[in-house]
């Protein structure tokens, strides 16, 4: 059964807990028009298009990427690093250069671009553990992370926080600000007493949420606001556990949170809720996220919206980690995701939801995928229809993929970011596509790049001679598959030079299917090879290897 979620009275005096089967969920028709579900990067005519699967060259981190800002044509990517490199070279490259938690590269091109701030922290002594803190040996750590990079609507800000306490060796205590596009550190300054993990930017207002329960030595239990300049307001609600993800409503009345969190201002419900943007009082929420018992806890990780919708990623111990839609007026929920695999980032193209998580069961979604086999990769890259038909939306045929890295708790993906043609994934990877790849990668929409990704290898196909024939072979082969293309174009080739048979199919990765051709007309006795060729829309091709020699009868 899949897990519940919480869901209650939307007015905050009349909190109730109910629980509502994930099956249960009614779209809102009124107000979230539906499209069409999508095949691939060449579907049908009049569906939507995913971008490609094909990974472009990119500079890489040799750490952790938590957090992506995408400002026109170029990427800021914040996080837990030291150097960035060309792609296809390993740490330490001659090519390496110097940059420390924060980056910004060219969107297009994936090269580095100068700006080189030095985000650090206070090095310090601990016997303890420090979760996400650089561990220097001798119980020594440093703390200089950056969690959350965020552009001003108009692009002439980017704000940062995290853990550092320090930025060009000026203190900036967790949180501070650039002007773009020179990147120039702003006056913008405060002193934030533990990790500022969120950040939401309003026209004139900056909203932080993590783990902090002081600014500048007044109280903020989790969530605080500035002004633009970095003046500390009154608005002061208050969360009794972790903030991880903020959004400001469409209409910029609400302030979205997202978290670990039971409650905020003492109203239920567990992981997700809503704030007035002007005084921080609780408005009307609907949905929660499940907590059922200790460990056995859902927690929010993204929040995103679009004109009219919010749309959240979650994680879960034993309990529900998919992603869901939800009206920002009072939390009501208009579709939900089961997938299993802890949902960690979110971006909107072109009416598609991108997705990094480890997903490793999607069955209970249109399209989607069973529990994959222990000991084999995760799929953690997704795309969906962000307004589905249906109740709930289909897994669509984009399968670009990560490992699950090193660092932290290995989920792979960790931040996505898109400027409407190129998508870039930040994390803690070091594969892309089965390739050495660290930190960042970023795919384009066919219109910037092109799909040169073939389909996967496939081994050579069998031949036997059917019994009873004369003069024919039968060639038995294992279907392929493609990460953006479902449908493909399969020829079997006679003795490597003609194309006896064509065909197509569609496939899927986790369902390949077996497929036969009888080759007739052969001359009695004598001998042949045969091989397969895979084909993509776009012509980029598969040829096995070719059969065992086989004796017409």
């Amino acid at each position: 059964m899949p897990p519940k979620l919480w869901t209650g009275s939307p007015t905050p005096k009349r909190w109730q807990r109910t629980l509502l089967k994930l099956s249960a969920v009614v779209l809102i028709a009124q107000t979230f028009a539906p499209a069409p579900s999508v095949a691939d990067t060449a579907p049908p005519p009049g569906e939507l298009k995913t971008i490609t699967a094909d990974d472009l060259p990119t500079w890489q981190t040799d750490g952790v990427v938590w957090s992506i800002a995408v400002v026109g044509d170029v990427v800021y990517a914040g996080g837990n690093f030291d150097h960035i490199r060309p792609p296809g070279t390993a740490p330490g490259a001659s090519a390496e250069l110097p940059r420390h938690n924060l980056a910004a590269f060219n969107a297009a091109t994936g090269e580095p671009l100068s700006w080189n701030p030095v985000v650090d922290a206070v090095t310090f002594t601990s016997a303890n553990p420090q979760g996400g803190c650089d561990n220097l040996g001798n119980n020594q750590w440093r703390c200089d992370s950056v969690r959350a990079v965020r552009a001003s609507a108009d692009g002439t800000k980017l704000y940062v926080a995290g853990d550092f306490t320090t930025v060009n060796k000026q203190p900036r205590g967790k949180i501070a600000s650039f002007t773009l596009p020179d990147g120039a550190l702003t006056g913008f300054t405060a002193t934030i007493n533990s990790r500022v993990k969120a950040l939401a930017v309003g026209d004139n207002t900056v909203y932080a949420g993590g783990y902090f329960t002081t600014v500048n030595g007044t109280p903020r239990q989790r969530l605080a606001s500035f002004t633009s300049d970095g003046t500390l307001t009154p608005w002061a609600p208050n969360a009794d556990r972790g903030v991880h993800a903020m959004t400001i409503s469409p209409d910029g009345s609400r302030v979205i949170l997202g978290g670990d969190f039971d409650t905020i201002n003492g109203n239920p419900p567990h992981g997700l809720g809503a704030v007035h943007a002007g005084t921080g009082a609780s408005a009307s929420w609907a949905t929660g996220v499940p907590a059922p018992s200790g460990s056995r806890r859902s927690v929010i990780t993204d929040l995103i919206k679009d004109d009219d919708t919010i749309y959240a990623a979650a994680e879960g111990t034993g309990t529900f980690d998919g992603r869901l839609a939800l009206n920002p007026d009072d939390g009501t929920t208009r579709w939900i995701d089961h997938c299993l695999g802890a949902t960690q980032a979110l971006t909107l193209l072109d009416g598609v939801l991108y997705s990094g998580s480890h997903a490793h069961n999607c069955s209970t979604q249109p399209d989607g995928f069973p529990e994959i086999t222990p000991g084999s990769p995760a799929q953690r890259l997704l795309a969906q229809p962000a307004r589905p038909t249906g109740e709930t939306p289909p897994i669509l045929h984009w399968f670009p993929n990560t490992n699950n890295g090193t660092a932290s708790d290995h989920q792979g993906p960790r931040a996505l970011g898109n400027n409407g043609k190129h998508l870039w994934v930040g994390g803690e990877f070091t594969t892309v596509n089965n390739q050495p790849q660290q930190g960042l990668t970023h795919f384009a929409a066919l219109a910037a790049g092109q799909d040169i990704n073939k389909p996967e290898s496939t081994p050579a196909p069998q031949v036997i001679k059917p019994e009873g024939t004369t003069g024919a072979l039968k060639v038995t082969w294992k279907q392929t598959w493609d990460r953006d293309n479902k449908k493909l174009t399969y020829e079997v080739v006679r003795n490597a030079t003609t194309v006896v048979h064509t065909v197509q199919a569609e496939s899927k990765f986790w369902d390949l299917q077996t497929m036969t051709f009888t080759d007739t007309g052969l001359e009695p006795g004598s001998t042949h090879t045969y091989s397969i060729r895979a084909i993509d829309h776009f012509g980029n091709r598969f040829w096995s290897a070719q059969s065992a020699p086989a004796q017409a009868g």
